[in-house]
């Protein structure tokens, strides 16, 4: 049974101990706006950890104030590897909270705080049931808000929050902006590094929900954060300029932020009056969205056999999902997006299939 902090209160928020981690892998371009965001917030994290990935492009060849921890992997252990030495540095350190950011996304300045003041306010009973306070994501460039998911009988669910509270329960959100408590990470274990990529937030999640802690995303809290790999301008972080430090953001136009390597992202093709949208994605993502997302369905997935076959072949549509909403059938789709363009996807089809090979034979282990 979840146990609790001491006694909430506003001074909670000042004494509590927060370690802000963020994850590179050839964030050179990036990397100094988001260590300058946190550390400029309005309520600063108390130490703040770089788990850089075996970056090649200079991120780490720089010099970082003397508050942050930097940790260099020899190799690249994806993000899932990269956060649980965070958590793990964090249950050794005594911290009790840990604020994960990816190096591509910039909260705004009192989003800490925000989530802080949230978590002091509530009575003490329904503290000691929280594993996890969550900013609310904001997609770039369109700004459009990422909310959590849930599970129900008919699989995740997108939540459509109310305007009142300004908080909501959740299942799963991405690991980017997410405060996890250390007491609950202490319980359920590390993260599962062989996620490596994607859907290492999923099981996490998850498995947090079967510890008996609940996880909520605060609606005032936001993170700007890209989602889909496409081009950021400066100025869409909104209408006031934002100065934290040596950098000011929100007052530059036409300063675009160069989308990663290893982001997703739509690309369209107009044909007269009719548009395709067809998904782009590297192939070491399309082997992780395909093995990861299949395992955590037939491996992980703690429901009956007949629940799982309906899971990963149902064709009715369900909330956030078309037709087809299966896990299988939005696998094969994802795949048939790359194999209809044989000529110019071959890598992504192939990492697709090696993908759901693993995937289906629980090979979770391998790796690109």
């Amino acid at each position: 049974m979840p146990s609790g902090d001491n006694a909430g209160g506003p001074s909670r928020v000042t004494t509590t101990r927060v370690l802000a981690h963020i994850h590179t892998f050839n964030d050179a371009d990036v990397i100094e706006r988001t260590v300058e965001t946190v550390r400029h917030q309005t309520r600063p994290p108390d130490a703040i950890i770089l788990v850089d990935n075996a970056s090649t492009d200079g991120t780490l060849d720089r010099e970082f104030p003397k508050e942050i921890a930097v940790i260099r992997n020899s190799v690249n252990l994806g993000t899932s590897g990269a956060i649980a030495i965070s958590f793990k540095y964090g249950l050794e350190h005594g911290f009790d909270w840990v604020w994960i950011l990816d190096a591509d996304s910039v909260p705004e300045p009192d989003a800490l705080e925000k989530l802080l003041e949230l978590y002091a306010s509530w009575p003490k009973a329904m503290q000691d049931q929280t594993g996890l306070l969550a900013c609310l994501v904001r997609n770039q460039p369109d700004g459009r808000p990422s909310h959590g998911h849930i599970f129900t009988p008919h699989g995740r669910a997108l939540v459509t929050p109310p305007r009142e509270p300004r908080y909501y329960s959740c299942h799963v959100t991405i690991w980017s902006g997410s405060l996890y408590r250390t007491k609950a990470v202490r319980l359920i274990g590390l993260p599962n590094a062989d996620y490596v990529l994607d859907r290492g937030e999923l099981e996490y999640t998850y498995r947090l929900m079967k510890g008996g802690y609940k996880a909520f995303i605060h609606q005032d809290a936001v993170i700007q954060h890209n989602i889909r790999g496409a081009l950021i301008k400066k100025e869409q972080f909104g209408p006031k300029a934002l100065k934290v430090g040596p950098i000011t953001l929100g007052s530059i136009e036409r300063s675009l932020i160069r989308p990663k390597a290893m982001k997703a992202g739509p690309r369209a093709f107009r044909f007269g009056p009719v548009t395709l949208a067809w998904l782009e994605s590297p192939p070491i993502r399309c082997y992780y969205v395909c093995r990861n997302t299949l395992y955590f369905t037939l491996y992980d997935l703690a429901i009956g056999r007949f629940a799982r076959l309906r899971e990963l072949w149902r064709v009715r549509s369900r909330p956030g999902r078309s037709l087809m909403s299966g896990i299988a059938w939005q696998t094969a789709l994802f795949t048939l997006n790359f194999a209809v363009r044989p000529h110019s996807h071959r890598a992504e089809v192939r990492a697709c299939l090696r993908g759901i090979w693993h995937g289906l034979t629980g090979n979770i282990a391998a790796r690109y």
